[in-house]
């Protein structure tokens, strides 16, 4: 018996002693995921806890606020850059243009090549088969020789043979004259063109062209039919 309870009462002891390690191993362990680390034990470390929050958080928005700052100058700096850098390159292409363009540029032809350019491009002047300055007689081509051609030819005839220096040239009355029936005669020609053969109407285009330069020329010397009229006189002497 006294064994027992002796046993029974070392078993409460023990019983107590492990529900008070129990007990006081409750109070350091959180929760529900509570902890008494994250919070404040009295109202002085609370307070202060909130003041480092607020001083914490007023750092983090100026530092942030550098950080905005910098990147506006860099994105400031990158487009002056970007605008130089297309203002340059513009420039650049448009002095590569300006040199491509004045290499390869045709040359102009010089004062006696542009004098050679424009003889070549004159009809040629009517020869001595064509007209006999002595006379002033023209020697037409027998496609202009009909009757249809008879009443331009007549006058034609007659304005050569009778041209002076002073009415010969340019801009001469003879000459605007001589013109306008010479542009008749071409026309009249060229409605003809289907009763003709290539060849002979390339001639007789070719002599009305001819003509109309050669009355473009200013005469040198006496008239034509003064000319005529002294070599007649030198030969019946």
């Amino acid at each position: 018996m006294g064994m027992s309870r002796i046993s029974i009462a070392t078993l409460t002891v023990l019983v107590a002693a492990s529900s008070i390690a129990n007990a006081q191993q409750a109070v350091t362990t959180p929760i529900n995921n509570w902890s008494y680390q994250r919070h404040a034990s009295t109202a002085t470390e609370g307070f202060l806890r909130g003041h480092a929050a607020v001083v914490q958080a007023a750092g983090q928005a100026r530092y942030l606020n550098s950080v905005a700052a910098v990147n506006y100058q860099e994105a400031a700096r990158r487009r002056i850059e970007n605008s130089n850098l297309y203002v340059k390159t513009y420039f650049e292409n448009k002095e590569i243009n300006r040199q491509y363009r004045e290499k390869y540029a045709p040359v102009p032809p010089t004062k006696e090549q542009w004098a050679r350019i424009t003889a070549a491009a004159l009809p040629d002047r009517l020869t001595a088969e064509q007209f006999d300055p002595t006379t002033g007689a023209l020697i037409w081509p027998h496609i202009l020789r009909t009757d249809e051609y008879k009443a331009f030819r007549t006058r034609i005839d007659e304005l050569v043979s009778n041209r002076t220096p002073e009415n010969s040239g340019d801009g001469s009355p003879s000459q605007r004259e001589l013109a306008e029936l010479i542009d008749g005669m071409k026309l009249l020609l060229k409605s003809n063109v289907g009763t003709v053969s290539t060849s002979q109407y390339g001639a007789a285009k070719w002599f009305l062209m001819s003509l109309d330069y050669e009355a473009q020329l200013p005469m040198n010397g006496i008239p034509v039919a003064a000319n005529a009229a002294a070599g007649t006189d030198n030969s019946a002497n």
